[in-house]
């Protein structure tokens, strides 16, 4: 799974670098989080085909979906991520391939090592950075949604979650999950096809990222200071 994320690059740079119409009133309020954790305000790309040709824009959501019928927010910590394997067949998923499709631009994100972890040994896990092998910002494919949260007043709140798919062989030594990344021309595909581009959930190659070891501070949410993708004692690769 993909639970934790470095998030630097500004909203403007990111809507130059992808080309796309910054649409967010609080933007201003942006502040560099290099421990971005569910739950809380993301920004996530989206696409459209117009008369002029495609439209991208950049704007924020709640990260952790919340389908048009939740009661509450209860559900989207447990909605962050979605398995490309079962998008088509989970109804909290599957309506949302054909119109509502999008991309999380991070800067990285962390993972934990579970492979040949002993669960009986009480210990934190190690986690990891794992970002682009040239340190540029990754296109995550996403899903988002619009929910009306009856607790304030019908307020429209628009959340999405980021799809991950089986590892390559380097990060399955760390993890059986990855983020399914985006490329090129992939980008535009997966925002404004007019069918759902699902051969784009692919396995990014093993030369795509680097992971390196980082300390466990990470592993508390209110760290979120620079100092948390400093390499500790290993690089992976």
């Amino acid at each position: 799974m993909c639970g934790r994320f470095v998030a630097t690059t500004t909203p403007q740079q990111l809507a130059l670098l992808f080309d796309a119409v910054l649409d967010d009133p609080l933007v201003d309020q942006w502040t560099a989080n290099f421990n971005v954790a569910p739950t809380t305000q993301i920004l996530h790309l989206t696409g459209s085909v117009t008369s002029d040709g495609e439209e991208r824009v950049l704007r924020r959501a709640h990260w952790g979906l919340l389908p048009a019928w939740s009661k509450d927010r209860s559900r989207a910590a447990s909605m962050i991520n979605a398995r490309s394997e079962t998008l088509a067949e989970k109804p909290s998923f599957r309506p949302l391939l054909a119109t509502h499709r999008c991309v999380v631009p991070v800067d990285g994100y962390y993972e934990w090592k579970t492979t040949d972890v002993d669960p009986r040994v009480k210990q934190p896990k190690q986690p990891y950075f794992v970002r682009s092998a040239d340190a540029s910002p990754l296109a995550i494919a996403g899903l988002w949604t619009t929910w009306r949260d009856p607790q304030r007043g019908g307020e429209q709140v628009r959340s999405c979650s980021l799809i991950t798919t089986a590892p390559n062989a380097r990060l399955a030594a760390i993890h059986d999950r990855m983020p399914c990344i985006l490329d090129g021309d992939d980008v535009d595909e997966w925002l404004c096809a007019p069918e759902p581009p699902l051969h784009l959930l692919r396995t990014a190659p093993d030369d795509r990222l680097s992971a390196t070891t980082v300390s466990t501070a990470v592993n508390n949410v209110r760290n979120k200071g620079p100092e948390l993708i400093e390499p500790t004692r290993t690089t992976l690769f």
